[in-house]
C-alpha cells in the first residue's frame, strides 16, 4: 500500500503489476476498495480546505482594499494601498499552492481509478502533454500564439498504441489600447499510431471547426505540403464534414464506407466539432469541447463515484475511436 501525496501525480498501473498486487483476490480488492475510499477523504479534506482557504482570501482583500482607501482619505498616501494588499498577495500565493496540491492528489486518485481495466497498459502524467512543435508539425491545426498542454494519458489498446492530453491554442492580439483572445481549441488532442505509413496526408473536420490549418493556399504552402478540397461519393457524409487531401486515391482508401459512417456516428456522440488528421503513420484526433476535461472541482460538491465516472467517459472516447473505426486493423495495417 502506497500513500497519496501531493507530490504523487504520476500513476503508472498494467496488467502485470494489478496481477502483483492481487487485484483478482477477493480480500486484496476489498483492501484497495477500502483504500481508494480513505485516499478519497484526503481530496475532499483538501478541497474543503481550498474552499475555505478561497473565502478568507475574498474577505481579507475586500477589508484590504477598503482599509486601503481610507487611509489614503486621511494619510494622503497611495502606498499605503501597496502595503495594504502585501499580506493579501502573500495569502492568494498559499492558496494557489494549495490549490496545485488538491488538483495533484485527485488526479492520482480519480484518474487511476477511472483507467483501471480500460486499457493493455497506461502511464497518466498530470504535468506532461503534447509539445507545440510536435502540433504545429502536423501540419493540420492553426498554432496561434498562446499554447498549453497538460494531462498526459499513454499506452495501448487492443494493440494500438495512443496518446492524449488537454489542450489548448489561441491568438492573443493587441493594439495597445485594447486586446482579445481567440480561442483555436480548447479540449483534446489524440493520437494513434500505426506500423503502417500512410501515403499521404488526409484531413477531415466537421463543419464547425473553424481553425485548421487547411494547406490549400498555393502562394503560402509548399507544393510537397499542399492539399486540394476533397469530397467522397457519401452526400451525408460531405453535409457533416469538410476534407482536403493530397492524393484523391488514399483518402478514398481510407475512408472506407464503414469508416465514414463510424464518424458520423462519432461526430453524434462527441456533440463537439473536431478534426482528424492522417499523417504519417498517425492518426490525429482533435475534440473542440471548450473545456479542460481533467480539471477537478472547486466550489462545487462531488463524490468519488461521479468524478470517476466524469473521467472514465472521458477516457472512453479513447476505445472508442478504436472500437468505431476498427483501427486495430484491416486497412491500418502493413
Amino acid at each position: 500500500m502506497r500513500c497519496i501525496s501531493a507530490e504523487d501525480v504520476t500513476v503508472r498501473f498494467s496488467k502485470e503489476n494489478r496481477k502483483c498486487a492481487g487485484e483478482k483476490s477477493p480480500a486484496h480488492a476489498f483492501g484497495k476498495e477500502s483504500f481508494m475510499y480513505v485516499a478519497w477523504e484526503e481530496v475532499e479534506k483538501k478541497q474543503n480546505s481550498v474552499r475555505l482557504f478561497a473565502l478568507i482570501n475574498i474577505i481579507l482583500t475586500v477589508v484590504a482594499i477598503l482599509y486601503g482607501f481610507v487611509s489614503i482619505g486621511k494619510l494622503n498616501n497611495p502606498f499605503v494601498m501597496v502595503l495594504a494588499l502585501v499580506p493579501v498577495g502573500i495569502l492568494w500565493w498559499i492558496f494557489t499552492t494549495k490549490l496545485k496540491a488538491y488538483k495533484a492528489m485527485y488526479k492520482s486518485v480519480v484518474v487511476d481509478r477511472a483507467a483501471q481495466g480500460m486499457f493493455d497498459r497506461y502511464v497518466y502524467s498530470p504535468e506532461a502533454g503534447f509539445s507545440q512543435e510536435e502540433i504545429r508539425a502536423t501540419g493540420i491545426m492553426s498554432m496561434g500564439n498562446r499554447y498549453d498542454s497538460e494531462d498526459m494519458l499513454e499506452g495501448s489498446y487492443k494493440g494500438v498504441a495512443f496518446r492524449r492530453a488537454d489542450i489548448y491554442i489561441a491568438q492573443h492580439h493587441s493594439n495597445g489600447k485594447s486586446s482579445y483572445t481567440v480561442v483555436y481549441l480548447r479540449g483534446t488532442w489524440l493520437t494513434f499510431t500505426y506500423n503502417k505509413m500512410f501515403l499521404s496526408d488526409l484531413q477531415i473536420r466537421t463543419k464547425g471547426f473553424r481553425y485548421s490549418d487547411k494547406k490549400t493556399s498555393r502562394i503560402f504552402t509548399r507544393e510537397s505540403e499542399r492539399r486540394h478540397s476533397f469530397e467522397t461519393e457519401s452526400v451525408e457524409f460531405n453535409d457533416a464534414f469538410e476534407c482536403t487531401c493530397q492524393n484523391d486515391s488514399e483518402a478514398f482508401y481510407l475512408l472506407t464506407p464503414r469508416v465514414m459512417q463510424m464518424l458520423l456516428l462519432l461526430k453524434d456522440e462527441f456533440g463537439y466539432d473536431f478534426m482528424v488528421g492522417f499523417v504519417q503513420n498517425r492518426l490525429h484526433f482533435a475534440i473542440n469541447s471548450g473545456k479542460n476535461n481533467m480539471e477537478p472541482p472547486v466550489f462545487s460538491g462531488t463524490s468519488l463515484g461521479a468524478e470517476v465516472e466524469t473521467v472514465r467517459r472521458e477516457l472512453k472516447i479513447i476505445t472508442n475511436i478504436v472500437d468505431s473505426l476498427a483501427i486495430d486493423r484491416d486497412i491500418f495495417k502493413e
